[in-house]
């Protein structure tokens, strides 16, 4: 092959090189200005959702928490971001209790029902913080929710949860010391490993729950169903089990030690071992 042969070849192999190397970086390109696109569309729903949190108007307020809903399951970065603006919607207008014969009002219920109804695992260092808030009667049970509600490490400390349906949910981990909790639904509920020291639980149902390695000092167990529910490792230590019913509840290696108004009758329906520590 005579030299002239070889420079034309070498030509168009230069040619061909140039010319794939241009169309990987128009597509590069082309997908970085379609990602900035993105963002930027993203930027602005969020501020116009942010911003329609403010309104007067209750619908408003609504159409803001389901489109930072919207925005959520979109960009799964921002994931952790808006959890915690409409955690921090929750508390700031939950803030005081609701008139009497009232259920809580509905952008609250939408708010939490959106957070509860997120994926934890995109959730990176996020807790919910809802310390104190009024949320008589809220809804997040498993009749309400596709799955459980996700409330796990959830600061709900202090908090008003009395006649609350959460049926379960996902506690885990969760502060709900001092919590007001009278008569609410937690049948089957994760509440493993939860801080329930000091709270209010008379006339709660907390059938089925798993509660094992749960902090229940001092707390007020008065009337509570407890059928089935799983206290193995709990700590009860004074709490007030009066009238509770305790039938096929498992004790094993429970602390009972200073519980009130514990009776034989109560233990002799329950699962107990040798690890059990009875007052």
């Amino acid at each position: 092959m005579d030299w002239a042969r070889k420079l034309e070849l070498l030509t168009v192999v230069i040619a061909a090189v140039v010319g794939v190397a241009g169309l990987w970086y128009s597509g590069d390109q082309a997908r970085d200005d379609r990602a900035l696109a993105k963002e930027g569309q993203i930027t602005d729903r969020y501020t116009a959702a942010v911003g329609n949190l403010g309104s007067d108007k209750v619908d408003v307020r609504l159409g803001g928490i389901y489109a930072l809903e919207r925005i959520m399951q979109d960009s799964r970065r921002d994931h952790p971001t808006i959890a915690n603006v409409l955690a921090t919607y929750v508390r700031t207008h939950a803030a005081k209790p609701a008139p009497r014969s009232q259920d809580v009002s509905a952008d609250i219920q939408a708010a939490l029902t959106v957070l509860a109804s997120r994926d934890p695992k995109y959730d990176a260092t996020f807790r919910p913080n809802l310390r104190e808030a009024q949320l008589d009667s809220v809804a997040l049970g498993s009749d309400s929710l596709t799955s459980p509600a996700a409330l796990g490490g959830a600061d709900l400390s202090g908090a008003d949860l009395g006649s609350a349906f959460l049926s379960g949910a996902d506690l885990r981990d969760a502060n709900l010391a001092l919590a007001q909790m009278t008569y609410a639904d937690l049948c089957d509920a994760n509440l493993s490993t939860t801080f329930l020291t000091g709270a209010d639980l008379p006339g709660a149902n907390l059938s089925g729950a798993d509660m094992t390695s749960t902090d229940l000092r001092g707390a007020d167990l008065s009337d509570t169903r407890l059928r089935g529910a799983d206290l193995s490792d709990a700590d009860l230590r004074g709490a007030d089990l009066r009238g509770a019913d305790l039938s096929l509840t498992t004790l094993a290696g429970t602390d009972l030690r200073g519980a009130k108004h514990l009776t034989k009758r109560m233990l002799d329906r329950a699962y107990v071992d040798g690890e059990t520590r009875l007052p």
